[in-house]
């Protein structure tokens, strides 16, 4: 993995890019302290399934957040996988960005082979910290339940 500083010395384009990569390998490995390092202290996020009533978060707080997504992690019996794809920049600077991105998700484990269980999209609002780019906010629209 790259090392923060490495990160914020990159295009703004690539390090924003960079960070949602982080995002889905800490939520997929397991990987809480790197959860962590990528949200802003006062960052939220949150998702639904489009044309239901299921939906998660709004959840502020760097810390919250780690622990309602540590428990949902921690709940699923399955692995999950997800890939990022088709991002667009709706805007970039030197020190803010929002990202909207594809999402697969998919799920091995339990005697299952690897599948596709649903697909949507990101929405990531960042900007440049102290610490380097974090996640201020990042939203979730999923195409079915899963």
């Amino acid at each position: 993995m790259e090392s923060i500083s490495d990160v914020n010395h990159q295009d703004p384009r690539q390090a924003v890019l960079s960070l949602l990569y982080r995002y889905s390998w800490a939520y997929d490995t397991n990987d809480m302290p790197l959860l962590e390092s990528v949200f802003s202290e006062n960052g939220s996020t949150g998702g639904v399934v489009a044309g239901t009533a299921i939906g998660w978060g709004q959840w502020h707080g760097r810390q919250r957040i780690v622990d309602e997504l540590s428990a949902i992690r921690c709940s699923q019996p399955d692995r999950r996988r997800h890939v990022i794809t088709s991002p667009v920049f709706e805007s970039v600077s030197a020190d803010r960005a929002t990202l909207r991105v594809y999402l697969s998700l998919f799920s091995y484990g339990n005697g299952k082979a690897p599948h596709l269980v649903t697909t949507g999209e990101y929405v990531m609002n960042a900007s440049l910290h102290e610490q380097g780019w974090l996640i201020d906010s990042l939203d979730e629209v999923l195409e079915s339940p899963f």
